[in-house]
């Protein structure tokens, strides 16, 4: 029964897949149609389609089952970063929609502008295009676990059924395939975590509200806690430019924003994204205090990591055919970011990393650089596999490039007659090493909080960029 709810599942995502084709490439259009068509959907996305493809593309495999394994070992302090979004979200719309919205084909091509090279858009989008793979493949780690638990298969042979079919259905239609099997996939993984929330209580022999009321006595509801109010004042600012660098200048993201059928459409799209991730985070947050409260009644067993804890008790507890939902839903979640990440990630490739080539075959190349994309991420999710605390893990690594990649944006977009700096590659190299030596320096000197490290990479990026600036001004 399990099975059969998993195949139909896949059985839906790939016909949504195949009627979402466009149609075949022909040579009677245009590159620039040709192109959009395979990697913004011919700019067609309506505002239900391209905020669901943000919402499922955000809540990866982290959510289904890294938010309850952070409940579960500490509280509700996590969705401090999505009300730090809110700010954030709204800054994107306001001010970074407007500057990408109908221009070129990737964030860094319109960066570049005319005055930058192709170097400097190339190394650019290279730094994204490394984060990025490193921060998915850690979630492609996490929707393995749930896999892993239910057939009785080491990580890695999960990883490469999870990736292999993200890998076909990606290449059947494009970002419009994608977007659509988004739609469903956030519906499902939505489901399976309301349905959590029945299961949990009823196998606990208590009810929701007993389990709550324990787990809240023991502060693992707490969303601020007073004598730490710092965490909360952290968490929030950290949150906002964070936010900026995953959604704004982040071309997984972007690629909704600029697909989307007007600029008002993807500024709707992405303010409003933020209300229904907070929702979402708190639904999983409040799994993990569900399984904490029953684990004080059950003990659990050795050998359990938290990171685990969701899974497990699925696999254990929860009955044939919502054992499948669930598992159905993890897949869902995992599938939703990795298909984003591919496409987005080959578009950047196709434009910006490795262009000039035949515009006709577009799709043959399509195959291959899906199969580069996917190999990458496959190993670093075996990687990943070594690792605990795996949610913040996935977060960490977006926040080690984030900084860099906002101090460019902005140099080059909002405020370039302050910066007064070219997009070339000796200044996005410079601008990413001093990034890096302001992770280092929060991460290991100062010993602050993850979140502070995109403020650290933005701060001295900018200063880079003024005294190259300052530099090249003298000169003159």
């Amino acid at each position: 029964m399990d099975l059969l709810v998993v195949g139909v599942y896949l059985s839906i995502v790939f016909v949504l897949a195949f009627f979402s084709r466009r149609e075949d490439l022909d040579h009677s259009r245009t590159d620039d149609e040709i192109v959009t068509d395979q990697y913004l959907a011919g700019r067609s996305l309506s505002l239900l389609e391209s905020m669901g493809s943000i919402i499922a593309t955000e809540v990866s495999a982290l959510t289904f089952l890294g938010i309850p394994a952070f409940a579960f070992s500490k509280d509700f302090s996590f969705i401090h970063i999505y009300m730090g979004a809110l700010l954030g979200r709204f800054l994107i719309a306001k001010y970074i929609v407007p500057l990408i919205y109908g221009k070129k084909i990737t964030l860094y091509g319109i960066m570049a502008r005319e005055d930058g090279t192709d170097m400097g858009a190339r190394l650019t989008a290279l730094i994204y295009s490394f984060s990025k793979i490193l921060a998915v493949g850690v979630r492609l780690y996490a929707g393995s676990i749930l896999v892993a638990e239910f057939f009785g298969v080491n990580t890695l042979l999960a990883c490469l059924l999870i990736t292999i079919l993200t890998f076909f259905y990606t290449l059947i239609g494009g970002l419009k395939a994608v977007v659509r099997t988004d739609l469903l996939q956030t519906a499902l993984f939505i489901a399976g975590g309301v349905t959590a929330h029945f299961l949990i209580p009823s196998i606990s022999e208590r009810s929701w509200g007993e389990l709550m009321a324990a787990a809240s006595a023991a502060g693992k509801t707490s969303i601020i806690d007073p004598s730490h109010w710092q965490v909360f004042a952290v968490g929030i600012i950290g949150g906002v430019l964070f936010d900026i660098c995953t959604h704004g200048v982040d071309q997984d993201f972007t690629q909704r924003l600029m697909g989307a059928k007007s600029a008002k459409i993807a500024k709707f799209s992405i303010f409003f994204s933020t209300f229904f991730s907070i929702g979402v985070g708190l639904l999983f947050l409040s799994i993990g205090s569900l399984l904490w409260a029953h684990y004080q009644i059950v003990p659990l067993p050795s050998g359990v990591k938290s990171d685990e804890i969701f899974a497990y008790f699925i696999t254990e507890h929860f009955p044939v055919g919502l054992k499948g939902l669930m598992l159905a839903g993890v897949l869902a979640a995992t599938m939703s970011t990795l298909d984003s990440t591919i496409n987005a990630l080959s578009s950047v490739l196709w434009s910006e990393i490795w262009p000039h080539r035949n515009i006709h075959k577009i799709k043959q190349y399509l195959k291959v650089d899906t199969f580069i994309i996917s190999s990458l991420l496959l190993f670093v999710a075996v990687l990943s596999s070594q690792s605990q605390g795996i949610l913040e893990l996935g977060l960490k690594v977006a926040s080690w490039s984030g900084g860099a990649l906002a101090a460019l944006f902005f140099s080059q977009l909002v405020w370039p007659n302050f910066t007064k700096s070219r997009l070339t590659g000796p200044v996005a190299a410079g601008c990413y090493g001093v990034n890096l030596i302001g992770v280092y320096a929060n991460t290991f000197l100062l010993k602050w909080p993850w979140q502070w490290n995109v403020y650290w990479g933005m701060g001295l990026g900018t200063l880079f960029l003024l005294t190259v600036s300052y530099t090249k001004g003298q000169k003159d």
